[in-house]
């Protein structure tokens, strides 16, 4: 069968933050910290708020969207509240307000009040999230701001430091795969439903085949057969820290039978790539998989006749062309 691991390694570059975006996302982020820190300080007299960030962005599986915005969640937990008992606390709708005004005109756009978190969006097609928390002193966890549903528990660093544990465990592989099933589902959702990417997370974690350290295309062909067996014998899957939760909650009979699908077609066409011989032909499957930012294969005898193309071709002439000096 025809090789393709430098063409999934080269994919991942093509995915993958750049550091140079990694660093302004983070300026970006600091700057609102700030903001943040001094509405605290200067306007409500309290105690500054910590942050943790959160997310994809500290597990670095994130990737860059086809279309939309980058997303980076940093949460901020209110320290002037860490010692009051919850029945004390604010009402969700305080807080929140209390971060709206904070971030309010630091952008061009609004800030939008979401029920999890507020939004500060960017013109360079990018946003951060602003999850709200208090952690009472004592507290094994701390509790999120939801405008629906209250005070909530959550505890996003767990889930951080369990993925960060699964790397460790299983090598940076994981993490390439983890952006592999992100970048699937960019180039095929359309009005479907898909898994988040969290829960993408979680199911390449838990179902990581090993073995396969220097080919990415059958780690990944194997870790999505793996996934497919375990949904389509149960259709489950439980946060693996707390709050243990299903996160599959509210999938209906035919979302599940249609991601399921999707995900047997992917199987189906990856582990035709892995029997094929001819790499251009693997690489074109993989294109119709992903997408074209998969990159294209070119043989060597093709890389060959282009340079002897370009190295007999009549050297450009060098002039004025009819032009006044």
């Amino acid at each position: 069968m025809a090789q393709c691991n430098d063409l999934f390694i080269l994919f991942d570059a093509n995915i993958a933050l750049k550091s140079e975006k990694k660093q302004s996302l983070r300026t970006s982020r600091n700057a609102i910290r700030k903001k943040i820190q001094d509405h605290f300080a200067q306007t409500l007299k309290a105690s500054k708020p910590k942050f943790w960030g959160q997310g994809s962005y500290m597990m670095n599986t994130t990737i860059k969207p086809i279309e939309g915005e980058y997303d980076i969640d940093d949460g901020v937990y209110l320290a002037h509240l860490a010692g009051e008992k919850e029945e004390n606390w604010p009402a969700v709708s305080t807080v929140h307000n209390w971060i709206l005004k904070a971030v309010d005109g630091h952008t061009t756009t609004p800030p939008v009040d979401k029920n999890t978190c507020v939004r500060v969006i960017y013109k360079n097609d990018y946003h951060v999230d602003i999850p709200i928390y208090i952690k009472v002193d004592d507290a094994e966890h701390p509790k999120l701001a939801h405008k629906t549903k209250g005070w909530v528990d959550s505890d996003p660093k767990l889930l951080t430091n369990w993925f960060n544990c699964e790397v460790t465990e299983k090598g940076l592989q994981l993490k390439r795969i983890v952006r592999y099933f992100k970048a699937w589902k960019d180039s095929k959702k359309g009005s479907d439903k898909f898994p988040s990417g969290m829960i993408f997370t979680i199911l390449a974690a838990n179902h990581f085949v090993e073995g396969y350290e220097d080919d990415d295309d059958a780690a990944f062909v194997a870790t999505a057969k793996a996934i497919y067996d375990a949904l389509n014998s149960s259709f489950s899957l439980t946060r693996p820290v707390f709050p243990e939760e299903e996160l599959f909650d509210g999938w209906s009979e035919g979302i599940q039978t249609t991601f399921l699908s999707k995900l047997s077609t992917l199987i189906i066409n990856g582990q035709k790539a892995l029997e094929k011989d001819d790499k251009k032909e693997v690489a074109d499957i993989w294109r119709k998989l992903f997408g074209d930012r998969f990159p294209e294969y070119t043989s060597p005898e093709e890389r060959v006749d282009k340079g002897h193309a370009f190295q007999t071709s009549s050297p450009a002439i060098i002039g004025n062309h009819g032009r006044s000096s």
